[in-house]
């Protein structure tokens, strides 16, 4: 029976190569930079654009399933541009190019050469803004990431 697990020591990663990949082999092979002080990660997945049209005679809105859309997400870090990770994500919002992007999941199995699950795909970094709270909050970058491909599920496993 699978069980839940935390986002606790969960990872992202990116790698600004410019490799496009179309399996999770090819992902996995790239050289991968840690996006550190990772305080929270947004939603990201699939959704299909919804297309309608009304006819007169039926009175009736008609939906259709339109293009896949895997929408963009927004990361939060502890700011620190001097983070390597950080440090190419800065790289890729001053650059039009893809970055690939890689989330790792804290579920990770024994064994050696054992992989998480983890996500992967092309996107493009749209902004890295400064948020600043009360004199209690540790000053904080929202990172907006747009993904521009396919989201590629790697199985956790050895």
């Amino acid at each position: 029976m699978a069980k839940a697990i935390s986002t606790a020591k969960m990872k992202v990663f990116v790698d600004t190569s410019g490799t496009e990949c179309d399996t999770i082999t090819e992902y996995d092979a790239l050289t991968w930079v840690k996006v550190g002080n990772l305080l929270d990660v947004g939603e990201f997945g699939a959704q299909y654009q919804e297309v309608t049209y009304t006819t007169i005679d039926e009175a009736i809105v008609h939906r259709l399933k339109g293009a896949l859309d895997n929408g963009t997400f927004s990361l939060t870090v502890a700011r620190n541009p001097d983070d390597a990770g950080q440090g190419d994500v800065l790289e890729g919002l001053d650059s039009y190019e893809n970055v690939n992007v890689k989330v790792e999941l804290n579920d990770k199995p024994a064994g050696v050469g054992a992989k998480p699950t983890r996500f992967c795909y092309p996107a493009k970094i749209f902004s890295y803004k400064n948020q600043f709270g009360d004199a209690n909050q540790v000053v904080k970058a929202v990172i907006n990431v747009g993904i521009d491909g396919f989201i590629i599920e790697g199985a956790r496993g050895t």
